[in-house]
């Protein structure tokens, strides 16, 4: 008796769909997965065995041989746990179904979920990206349990049906009861309200501007300063400036935080995320790690911020992870079982003191205490490759008592937002118009490479003196000067300029020393 049905793995952040091949036959009673399955999935005979049990059904006491094909691929997780059970119940005739039936039901259904004991249908991690990977395969229809019917429907554009067991799952696939549709769910309440606001930060008016340069660009900051500054407070406001999600980015970062079990319960993700690790991070944890890597935090910063408080702390293997990510935007992850690539592209944001004490800069009451040895080797923590992939270095001087105590109307980041939109909206109409893209996603200026900067900035002549100037007296590198023009350019579209003139090199400039 032979049966086949599919279910679908994820496999870093796609989705592989699977065909459980059931047979059983005559012979001593026993029960063998092949076909690459992990421990995760070799655990499933014990589930699934109870579960039809459980359920009511018989469980055929012959050979059972389960392969799950392509054969060549690992299968990690609980989720294959519906389809092997749906298979043995097909192949031991439990389910009454003629050839046509059978065909159809294998080629055009999906069956994800884990298994209790007791016959019951749990939720899988990464849903999301599993609807998704169904929906670029034409599939027609899910089966699924009531824990992942909601996320499902937001990726997968056929009928999602739900069912609380197995039993009640064979029941609607025989038409016994009526099937229960999943629906997707109202977007959820995530606001900017929760955010930092600029207003809220006294003084800092060079910060605030190097941060809007920052967020209208997708530039890279280091903030240095002594403790209690106000650094911390400048990176947590970044998000609350940032433009709105488009659909396709809540989609994109959606499926990320699906397959990393993040996903918030109440539809997609609404805002940009802001990520800040602890310095005590793992290497594994910033890129990703595991048999199949799940994502790390520099995946789950794509398209927000990652902020790295005390930089210096963390260790050097993990800052300099950073270098590949921060100018391809993705990152590479080679393992035995494949080479597997994450999507990255965030905004660096990074604060340190500016010795291990903290008070080099001086400030009233405070006397630096280390030696100058010790400042150095601090500093050093940051390596030369790593600063020359920052765009904009800010130094964060305490507020005044006046600046303090000032109860003025400061900007708020609504406001502070608007102009960032508008930048944006000049560099997508600039790239369209040049041909600048990434399949559909518009470059922004600090994703530019060196032909396409070239194309995207006229220059002035007197601008044009100074950048030569810059160039042979500073001696900078290369990468250096794309990024002051880079950043030249964001100003510039922020002033609604056309042309890059002296001032906005100048200020460029003063970020970049």
């Amino acid at each position: 008796m032979y049966a086949k049905t599919k279910g679908i793995v994820l496999y870093g952040l796609a989705a592989k769909v699977v065909t459980v091949e059931v047979d059983i036959a005559r012979g001593l009673p026993c029960f063998e997965i092949v076909g690459l399955p992990t421990a995760a999935v070799r655990e499933a005979k014990e589930r699934v065995r109870a579960a039809i049990r459980n359920a009511g059904f018989e469980f055929p006491m012959k050979r059972i041989v389960i392969n799950l094909a392509p054969a060549d691929i690992r299968k990690d997780g609980s989720g294959l746990d519906l389809a092997i059970a749906m298979g043995v119940l097909l192949a031991s005739e439990a389910i009454p179904f003629n050839t046509d039936q059978r065909e159809d039901l294998a080629e055009n259904t999906i069956f994800i979920g884990e298994l209790s004991l007791e016959g019951r249908l749990k939720g899988t991690t990464g849903a999301l990206a599993l609807a998704l990977g169904a929906r670029e395969q034409n599939i027609q229809k899910l089966y699924t349990a009531p824990d992942n019917g909601t996320e499902m429907k937001h990726g997968f554009g056929g009928d999602v049906v739900v069912a609380s067991s197995l039993k009640d799952l064979v029941a609607m696939v025989l038409g016994k009861i009526p099937e229960i549709m999943a629906k997707p769910a109202t977007q959820g309440t995530h606001s900017l309200q929760r955010l930092a606001d600029f207003s809220e930060v006294k003084g800092q008016i060079i910060a605030k501007k190097a941060l809007e340069i920052a967020a209208a660009g997708g530039h890279h900051v280091l903030l240095t300063g002594s403790p209690g500054a106000g650094k911390t407070m400048l990176a947590k406001a970044m998000p609350s400036i940032l433009p709105p999600l488009t659909e396709e980015e809540q989609l994109s970062i959606s499926r990320i935080y699906s397959v990393a079990g993040l996903l918030p319960t109440e539809g997609l993700m609404q805002v940009r995320p802001f990520r800040s690790p602890h310095h005590t991070i793992t290497l594994a944890g910033m890129a990703g790690g595991g048999s199949i890597p799940k994502p790390g935090e520099l995946t789950l910063s794509h398209e927000g911020v990652l902020f790295l408080d005390e930089a210096p702390e963390f260790s050097r293997s993990v800052l300099e992870v950073l270098r590949q990510p921060l100018e391809e935007g993705v990152i590479h992850i080679s393992r035995a079982n494949g080479t597997f690539s994450y999507p990255c592209r965030f905004i660096l944001l990074m604060a340190m003191n500016p010795c291990p004490c903290g008070w080099h800069d001086g400030g009233e009451g405070h006397t630096c205490t280390c030696t100058p040895w010790q400042i150095e080797s601090y500093v050093k923590r940051l390596s030369g490759p790593l600063l020359d992939r920052i765009d904009m270095v800010i130094h964060v001087t305490r507020p005044t008592y006046e600046e303090l105590q000032a109860v003025g109307d400061a900007e708020t980041s609504a406001t502070i937002r608007e102009r960032v939109i508008s930048a944006r909206e000049i560099q997508r109409k600039r790239s369209r118009a040049l041909h600048f893209s990434d399949g559909n996603r518009v470059l922004l200026n600090s994703e530019l490479s060196h032909r396409q900067l070239m194309l995207a900035c006229e220059v002035t002549d007197e601008a044009q003196q100074v950048l030569a100037q810059t160039f042979q007296n500073l001696d900078i590198s290369i990468r250096s000067y794309d990024k002051i023009l880079r950043v030249a350019r964001t100003i510039a579209d922020l002033a609604g300029a056309e042309r890059v003139d002296i001032s906005h090199v100048a200020e460029a400039l003063s970020y970049r020393m």
